[in-house]
């Protein structure tokens, strides 16, 4: 099959697609200055058995990130991008010649030792411009101007008080201190690749608006300028408010970390979007007479999924998919009558929590025979998948179980807080605690250890509420009189 689709390159000698494309003519001056080759062409990762419809798609995503590039070198400085790289090659400059940063801060310019310390830093160099400078070096070539420049700069500027920086630099600051905070929040491997695929999200954001403003020196102006022409820009572009602060937050926040850590004379104006804080969603709440009991009788069902069936247990603890899939079996305590739920966002919600019967024994331990002394989630395979693979599933099950369309995934974590509403302990302190929800915007105190000993007390007062809340439900475990005697054959009287 021969493909005509625009940009695509096609070689006979492999099976793999590319896209390719040549910069605008009026550009390519402008990215040789910035680093950046005028022929575009990166891999498809996609072979010629690849779906017309695929392959389209691929190259739109390719167009969209040509055109971001575009825009980014005609929005960039190329003096400014210049100069931040002969500040990099000063540096590594100076430290080749075993001059340190800031040798001239505090010296007199009609003192000797300036002239000595200039000498040594620049050597040959400190005089390239004079006239019979090709004559005494004839051999020599000329530094660039930007990196004497710089060189100079570098030599009056004390360590950690460079005034010179990029937009690139807030950027590249914030990612990484981003990564590094989940990196040392996260107690698994699963919740790691959790936090770091919302992340990729954030990342991408942050990406969007250097595309959009270019890459310019970082100054007050330049900043608040920037940002505010590219929070008009999101409003234009999204209809709701809340859409354009997402993208607008992450941002603004780089730039603000950078003001404070690093470039400490550049001032971040507040900037807001009207409209922004989105209405309260109600979401909807299993009815407790009719869809209670069956997801009730579904959690006892093997022919659920076994994820949906730990999930629907979680109701009487507030527990919802990321927790179950980041709780570790080894933390499984059946003889105690309780397991430690995984941690999320914060750490309130790195409880203890009661198990409800001997299914929801069962469902826990599934994966514990034959499980590596390291992290094993109670949900087995299912922790290594997507938070919308998840979402899917249990979108479906609960669909399922009920027939009501409406209710989604967090139906079920809420189920239980309007179920201690109707029961009559939502206010207790001890059951706010036991979902590891807040109140009042503050996190509840505990009575239990940081080494995770937890007091007999507490437990007692958890399996009370559990109770309460199990109240009025169909104890499956058991079968009731009518099921135990339907295969009963009656015998006749002679």
């Amino acid at each position: 099959m021969t493909l005509k689709i625009k940009h695509l390159k096609v070689k006979t000698s492999t099976d793999w697609l590319a896209y390719q494309r040549w910069l605008p003519v009026a550009l390519r001056a402008k990215a040789e200055q910035l680093g950046i080759p005028s022929k575009y062409l990166v891999p498809l990762k996609l072979t010629k058995a690849a779906p017309v419809s695929k392959i389209s798609k691929a190259i739109d995503d390719c167009n969209q990130r040509f055109d971001d590039l575009c825009r980014f070198i005609r929005n960039s400085d190329a003096s400014d991008v210049s100069k931040a790289e002969a500040g990099k090659a000063a540096k590594g400059f100076l430290e080749a010649r075993g001059i340190p940063q800031g040798s001239l801060a505090n010296v007199d310019v009609m003192d000797p030792e300036f002239d000595g310390i200039l000498s040594d830093a620049l050597g040959i160099h400190e005089n390239q411009h004079h006239q019979n400078w090709d004559k005494v070096y004839p051999e020599a070539k000329r530094m660039p101007d930007a990196l004497v420049s710089a060189v100079k700069d570098l030599l009056e500027t004390p360590v950690g008080h460079e005034k010179y920086h990029l937009f690139s630099d807030a950027i590249d600051r914030y990612k990484g201190a981003k990564e590094r905070e989940k990196r040392q929040n996260s107690q698994t491997d699963t919740q790691l690749n959790r936090q770091l695929r919302m992340l990729e999200k954030e990342f991408r954001r942050l990406d969007d608006f250097v595309a959009f403003t270019g890459n310019k020196e970082f100054t007050s102006d330049n900043c608040n300028v920037s940002l505010r022409l590219y929070k008009d820009e999101l409003m234009r572009h999204y209809d709701k408010p809340e859409t354009a602060r997402r993208a607008l937050t992450p941002c603004a926040a780089a730039f603000r970390m950078f003001a404070d850590e690093v470039a400490t004379n550049v001032a971040i104006t507040k900037v807001t979007i009207k409209g922004q804080t989105a209405a309260s969603k109600v979401r909807p709440v299993l009815d407790i007479e009719t869809e209670l009991p069956l997801v009730w009788a579904a959690a006892h069902d093997d022919s659920y999924d076994h994820f949906f069936r730990l999930a629907v247990f979680g109701i009487f603890s507030g527990s919802h998919a990321s927790e179950l899939v980041q709780t570790d079996v080894h933390k499984v305590h059946p003889k105690k009558g309780y397991y430690i739920s995984g941690g999320t966002k914060t750490t309130a919600r790195l409880r203890p929590v009661i198990i409800v019967n001997d299914t929801h024994r069962e469902l826990l331990l599934k994966f514990s025979e034959g499980a590596a002394k390291g992290f094993t989630s109670v949900c087995g395979f299912r922790a290594n998948q997507t938070e919308s693979r998840h979402s899917k599933l249990l979108k479906e099950q609960l669909t399922k179980a009920t027939g009501n369309p409406e209710l989604i995934p967090y139906s079920l974590r809420h189920t239980g807080k309007h179920l201690g509403e109707i029961k009559g302990v939502s206010n207790l302190e001890t059951f706010q605690r036991m979902l590891g929800w807040t109140s009042g915007g503050s996190k509840i105190k505990d009575d239990y250890g940081r080494a995770g000993v937890y007091s007999t007390s507490m437990i007692n007062s958890y399996r009370e509420i559990t109770h309460k809340l199990l109240e009025g439900l169909p104890d499956h475990e058991r079968p009731t009189p009518a099921a135990s005697t339907a295969k009963v054959v009656k015998l006749r009287k002679r």
